[in-house]
């Protein structure tokens, strides 16, 4: 990267903002994210820069919230809590970009976000702060994060906004007795704004420095969207400007959200259509795809299970399985040789292949995965299942052992799966003495794991 010491600090967020572009066309997330962290620091009021930053925060996790670790919140407290101390003395541009590193780990941290707009707004930069509330709105349950959202809407004039948090806040706090009051007024402001500008229009005379028709016009029609829901206006810049990628890919969200896969599926393919190829509508059309025959195969095998002489249903599952199979299994195959270094892409390729009976390949993505500090662990677990798969139980062996040597104290679920493995692999080479002695490792946390008490029976 060459550098930019010499340029002014727009220049400066432009210039990575295209890196991050840039790196993002190659599926180089972590790089992009990195770049796009520093046009925000520089810029902090850009809000493209922060969308774009953000969707790639979240095309790390597949765009799906259920892929964030449980541990992710404990993780991002002590974040939240520097970006508060540092909102409370006055700091506000380093609150939010401290808050980024939060949407890192979890970029739909609804307290982050709280924490985020109010930095933005005590800045000034209100379009910003909004923002921020409706980018995890979906996710929000508290009454007094949709309060937030009311004023936030309000300070922008966005009336219909306001009450439709107003609404919020009475459906989960049912006991306000100010949302009410506070519907009605902002009705009350949508009604006069909306009048006196459509009159102003209607009676246009233009005296001295007052504001001409077309002028009136344009602001009238920005207060028209202004009012529109976030989902009405992404659905107007697709068709006011087809090769914009974001409002595609949040459309698509929203509906993922209500668990719309059909429309979601709808508005990428014809974000695809305007941008044939584009990285990330490629990647947010798979997961929906990929979404829509895991819900089909859940359907399907409650069939079953209500009806298990049904032949017809079980042939049909079959034959779903084998198609979500092959499909994951193209897609992750695409999006590791995009992305050969992403070692997160490795080991879900080497799963997708592991579940269709591929152990040869799967060992190798695997091994590959292993690199990473994050993944060594289930990596080497999973290369062990696939060994044992192929009975090849002294490799099996080595790869359990070398996962067992990495977990962290504490880590009860690893330790307990990897010695009841070793105990098979020890059975499965005649060694009775370490299987045992394996065996009696997971006894002595959790007698009741698995089968181990019957297996140490046996071996007695």
């Amino acid at each position: 990267m060459s550098s930019d010491s010499g340029l002014p600090d727009r220049q400066k967020a432009k210039t990575f903002f295209q890196y991050g572009n840039d790196a993002t066309l190659k599926s180089n997330l972590d790089y992009a994210i990195d770049m796009y962290k520093q046009a925000c620091r520089l810029a902090p009021d850009n809000l493209s820069y922060r969308q774009a930053l953000r969707g790639v925060q979240r095309r790390k996790f597949n765009n799906d919230p259920s892929k964030v670790g449980m541990l992710v919140g404990a993780r991002n407290q002590p974040i939240r809590m520097r970006a508060r101390s540092a909102r409370s003395k006055g700091n506000f541009a380093h609150a939010l970009n401290v808050c980024e590193d939060a949407f890192t780990h979890n970029p739909w941290d609804i307290a982050a976000a709280r924490e985020a707009s109010e930095a933005a707004e005590q800045l000034g930069f209100l379009m910003l702060a909004e923002w921020y509330i409706e980018s995890v709105q979906a996710q929000a349950k508290d009454a007094d994060f949709f309060r937030h959202a009311a004023r936030i809407h309000e300070r922008n004039e966005h009336w219909h906004k306001a009450i439709a948090s107003w609404e919020q806040v009475k459906k989960l706090d049912p006991n306000d007795e100010s949302s009410s009051r506070q519907i009605n007024a902002l009705s009350a402001s949508a009604t006069i704004q909306r009048a006196g500008l459509e009159q102003s229009l209607e009676k246009h005379t233009r005296p001295p420095a007052a504001e001409t028709k077309d002028e009136l016009a344009a602001k009238l029609e920005r207060l028209k969207t202004e009012q529109l829901t976030p989902e009405e206006r992404w659905l107007k810049e697709t068709q006011e400007n087809p090769t914009q990628v974001w409002p595609y890919l949040n459309l698509a969200e929203q509906y993922r959200n209500r668990s719309q896969l059909e429309a979601a599926e709808k508005i990428l393919a014809q974000g695809l259509k305007a941008n044939p190829k584009e990285p990330m509508l490629v990647q947010a059309y798979a997961d929906v795809q990929i979404t829509r025959m895991k819900r089909a195969i859940e359907s399907w095998t409650k069939r079953i299970q209500d009806r298990p002489d049904d032949m017809a249903a079980r042939a049909k599952l079959d034959q779903l399985n084998k198609l979500l199979s092959d499909y994951e299994i193209k897609e992750f195959r695409r999006r590791s040789a995009a992305s050969p270094e992403d070692t997160n892409l490795h080991y879900q390729l080497g799963l997708c292949l592991a579940r269709a009976g591929l152990h040869d390949e799967a060992i190798g993505e695997f091994q590959q995965a292993r690199s990473s500090p994050t993944l060594k662990v289930q990596a080497l677990y999973q290369a062990g299942l696939s060994f044992e798969a192929n009975n090849t139980y002294k490799l099996a062996d080595r790869s359990y052992s070398e996962a067992l040597k990495s977990i962290e104290d504490g880590d009860t679920d690893n330790f307990l799966s990897l010695h009841y493995r070793l105990g098979r692999v020890a059975e499965a080479l005649g060694n009775s003495d370490a299987a045992e002695e394996h065996y009696n490792e997971v006894a002595a946390k959790d007698y009741s794991y698995l089968d181990v008490a019957q297996r140490l029976r046996n071996l007695n």
